[in-house]
Parts: structure tokens; sequence; C-alpha cells
């Protein structure tokens, strides 16, 4: 039984569902990947010398440990999940409207912008749910929401009417 070594990893960030490339020895016999202890959504052995494993939901910032039969082995520096927002609901609304903001990786938000005004109301429900209130002075235009993992940003714009 060989004993893996992991070497890199790429990319060293991203937000859920993210592909991360793992470099290293011995890694044909792979049974498990995690990251920070939660297994990954799936992984593929590419060689002795290569796996790609996918980040799973709800995973957080933490290292990367692979499982073969001859032993295990864990990065020597961490992956860092970003955020991200998938949706938000309602599309628009008036100051003071309370706006649900779907995605992942949200757990330690330390803000929430409408079109980078602070709310100064916002809650985390979950990893995959934040609802914030629309600040006074807000105008239309994307939402962030910031963690230590970094700062996801939606796709559309809320619309302050």
């Amino acid at each position: 039984k060989v004993t893996p070594t992991l070497t890199t990893f790429t990319p060293t960030s991203g937000p859920v569902g993210t592909l991360v490339t793992i470099n290293g020895t011995g890694l044909t016999q792979t049974t498990a990947v995690t990251f920070n202890g939660l297994a990954a959504t799936s992984f593929t052995k590419v060689s002795d010398s290569q796996i790609t494993a996918t980040v799973p939901t709800a995973a957080a910032t933490g290292k990367i440990k692979v499982t073969t039969t001859g032993g295990s082995v864990t990065s020597a520096t961490s992956f860092t999940v970003n955020p991200a927002i998938t949706s938000f609901t309602p599309a628009s609304g008036p100051v003071g409207t309370l706006v649900t903001i779907n995605g992942t990786s949200f757990t330690g938000a330390t803000s929430v912008t409408f079109n980078g005004k602070a709310a100064t109301s916002f809650t985390v429900v979950s990893d995959s749910k934040v609802t914030a209130t629309v600040p006074t002075g807000a105008t239309t235009g994307k939402l962030q929401v910031t963690t230590a993992g970094g700062t996801a940003t939606s796709t559309t714009n809320f619309t302050v009417i």
C-alpha cells in the first residue's frame, strides 16, 4: 500500500460546486475526498498524481483531506469557500422591504449591501439564506453578501421603487 501525498490544489478558492484539481502521489486508490470534513459531491481519479473533486454544498473554508487504501493525507493550506448568490426575492421594493437572498456559504456574513449601500439590518438564517432590509438611500443595483471567504454579487439588479 502506498501512502498518499498532496502537493498542490487549484484553484485555492471558489464557491460550492467548484471543480478542484488536487495533485500529489499515490492517488489512484482514493476512496474519499473531504473539504473541511465534508465529503466532496464527487471525485474523479485522473491519474496516480491527480484527482479532481467538487466542493460540496454547505462546505466551509478548511483543509482538503484525501483518503486512499494506503492512508490519508491533509493539505497544508486551506481551500477558501467563497459565498455565492443564486437568487433573491422580491426582485424589487421600496426602502424597508425585507429581501430574502439565497445562495451558498453565507455563514458568518459580515455585511449585505444594496448597490453599495450597507443594509443596517440583516440576518443569516442559514448557510444558504440571508434576509436583509433595504436601507434608506439604497438605489437600484446589485446585491452583495460579504463573508470571511469573500464577497458574493448578484447577477441581476434589485430594483428600488
